[in-house]
């Protein structure tokens, strides 16, 4: 049992990407889906199994969460505005905006460390909402997720800035209880990298919500 960031789309990505792999070493796998910070202290404390994917940061924050080596893919934290367009440098250019983020995910977190202009949310839909509402500047999301979230929610005023703040390897963790499948799961993980496996199922997964939400793939993918 694994826990999920519920309302984080690219992380259904991964979800996938875990029952193809678990499969292989005889295992299924339930997903528990939870808000961020609750879905850490369930697997951090034992009740779930582990994450579905995190950065890797959190195995430095969580000790009694083991990274498994091989990263699953990427993610892109991004900036999502209504109304203000620039060329995104790095985290301090969002300085003097509203910034809008949820609880528990971590890269955004990271990148508003220090800020006074902060404002935490539950759900990705409430801070897109209120975005859309123009209550906040902007939000910072994985891009894929706020591409498929903006078309979920039907919003057509709210766009990604350019470039991505970064891209960040994202890694499946488990808790030390299950240490004994760290090796296991990371050589599945590593066969199915060499054999592009790992890259066919989250585009296929990709194609599948991008065929629910009509968003363009060249948009989703640049």
């Amino acid at each position: 049992k694994l826990s999920q960031i519920a309302d984080t789309l690219d992380q259904h990505i991964g979800a996938e990407v875990l029952k193809e792999a678990y499969s292989k070493i005889g295992i299924s796998i339930e997903i528990a889906l939870l808000p961020g910070e609750r879905a850490l202290k369930e697997s951090s404390e034992g009740r779930t199994d582990g994450e579905v994917y995190r950065i890797f940061e959190v195995g430095e924050t969580y000790p009694t969460l083991i990274r498994v080596p091989t990263p699953i893919y990427y993610i892109e934290p991004s900036v999502f505005s209504r109304k203000y367009d620039f060329t995104v440098t790095d985290c301090s250019a969002l300085n003097n905006y509203t910034l809008g983020i949820v609880r528990g995910v971590k890269h955004a977190e990271l990148c508003t460390q220090g800020m006074s202009n902060v404002q935490i949310f539950p759900y990705n839909k409430v801070m897109l909402e209120l975005l859309d509402a123009d209550k906040i500047d902007m939000v910072i999301i994985s891009k894929i997720s706020g591409l498929l979230m903006v078309k979920e929610l039907n919003i057509k005023t709210i766009y990604p800035l350019s470039p991505p703040l970064s891209r960040r390897y994202v890694y499946h963790y488990l808790h030390e209880k299950n240490k004994n499948l760290v090796p296991k799961i990371n050589k599945v993980l590593i066969g199915m990298k060499k054999s592009g496996e790992l890259a066919e199922l989250r585009e296929k997964a990709i194609e599948n919500y991008l065929s629910i939400s009509t968003i363009n793939k060249s948009q989703a993918n640049d």
